[in-house]
């Protein structure tokens, strides 16, 4: 799970449809499925499926017609950061997040978002701010969130033993929660404790389908337990079912080497 991923960790939208509104559909109409959401907040998860889709020039105008019609909209300032780190504007995401929480502190998807933002550019004392506030929140209900973005976070900083607390304490409280069950795969690996990361590949495995990311890393992992013969499974499901993935191709290439 990178840093970037945000919708899975933290930026929490309800489904939208994809069809753009122009500015004279802006008002909900009877029986319209947003019948009951603001019309700035009709504007912010239009943007966010747009944005999950990677159109992000729609996206951005209507998260920017968001903010015109409400600017005390939080989740709008919110998705504006998101889709602003997306494109490597950090000063306008910066901004955003920072207009999100000024306007509802409690925000706590943009708190998240905020901290992995702050992660992503190695201002980690200020990124695990962020994280534990929501952390230590006996208001907010899925600490698995934040704590599987801190354990991102101390592993990207180098800090192996924070990352396996904060990723424990998240498989504790949620132990099906993918993004955990992946980064400890992954950190498992890395401190070469190979048979601890096949297993949270597997449970992993067992929760979600596979992605190129989770295919390659099990075929790192097999193969350095010597076990080739799954790892040439891993293989072959990632090259027939993500044949053009980047992954895909790091994964002949190592095997041309």
């Amino acid at each position: 799970m990178r840093l970037g991923f945000a919708s899975a960790l933290g930026l929490v939208m309800v489904n939208a449809a994809c069809s753009y509104l122009s500015p004279s559909q802006e008002h909900p109409r009877p029986n319209d499925p947003y019948s009951e959401l603001s019309a700035s907040q009709v504007f912010v998860e239009k943007g966010v499926r747009y944005m999950e889709n990677g159109h992000y020039d729609v996206a951005l105008r209507d998260l920017q017609r968001a903010v015109e019609l409400d600017d005390g909209n939080s989740e709008a300032h919110n998705a504006l950061g998101v889709l602003y780190q997306r494109v490597d504007d950090f000063d306008k995401a910066d901004a955003s997040f920072r207009k999100a929480l000024s306007v509802k502190p409690d925000n706590y998807g943009a708190r998240n978002n905020y901290g992995r933002f702050l992660c992503s550019l190695h201002k980690y004392a200020e990124a695990f701010d962020e994280f534990e506030k929501v952390i230590g929140n006996k208001l907010y209900n899925q600490p698995w969130i934040p704590l599987t973005n801190a354990g991102v976070c101390a592993r990207s900083a180098g800090k192996m033993a924070d990352a396996e607390r904060y990723l424990r304490q998240a498989l504790d409280a949620q132990p099906n929660f993918p993004p955990a069950l992946l980064e400890m795969a992954r950190l498992s690996r890395e401190t070469g404790q190979y048979l601890s990361a096949r297993a949270f590949l597997q449970r992993y495995f067992s929760v979600v389908e596979p992605t190129p990311e989770a295919l390659l890393l099990g075929i790192e992992i097999e193969t350095a337990l010597g076990n080739g013969e799954t790892a040439e499974e891993y293989r072959a499901t990632l090259r027939d079912r993500f044949p053009v993935s980047k992954e895909a191709v790091q994964a002949r290439r190592r095997l041309a080497e």
